[in-house]
C-alpha cells in the first residue's frame, strides 16, 4: 500500500522536476505542472496497466519498444490536454520524461522489493 502511494507521489513530483532541470521541457505554469504530474501519476496507475495488456502480444514483435512509446506518448497526450501546464520541444523530450517517471518508479520498486525480503 505505501508503495503504491509513494510511486504515485514520485510520478506527480516527476512532471514538474523535469520542467525545472531539463532544456526541452518548459513549464509555463507551475501550479499546472503540478496538476498534470498528478493526471499523469492517474493515467499511470490506472489507465497504463491497460494498454500494457492490450499490447502485450504485438510489444513481445518489438522487443519492447512498444512500451516506451506508449508511455512518451501517454506523457506527450497528458500535456496536449491540460494548457498552459508543460510544452516539449519534440517528442524526443516526452520521451526523455516518460523515462524519468519509468526509472524513479522502478527505483520505488526496487527499495520496496529490497525492505519486503
Amino acid at each position: 500500500m505505501f508503495c503504491g502511494i509513494l510511486r504515485f507521489l514520485v510520478t506527480a513530483a516527476a512532471v514538474p522536476v523535469c520542467a525545472e532541470l531539463m532544456d526541452g521541457v518548459r513549464a509555463v505554469d507551475m501550479s499546472n505542472a503540478v496538476v498534470l504530474g498528478l493526471l499523469l501519476a492517474l493515467i499511470y496507475t490506472l489507465l497504463r496497466p491497460l494498454l500494457r495488456l492490450l499490447l502485450k502480444v504485438v510489444n513481445f514483435c518489438t522487443l519492447g519498444l512498444l512500451y516506451v512509446a506508449v508511455d512518451a506518448w501517454l506523457v506527450w497526450t497528458a500535456a496536449a490536454l491540460l494548457e498552459n501546464s508543460v510544452q516539449f520541444q519534440s517528442f524526443w523530450w516526452a520521451l526523455a520524461v516518460a523515462a524519468v517517471i519509468n526509472a524513479a518508479r522502478m527505483a520505488i520498486d526496487a527499495l520496496s522489493g529490497g525492505a519486503r525480503r
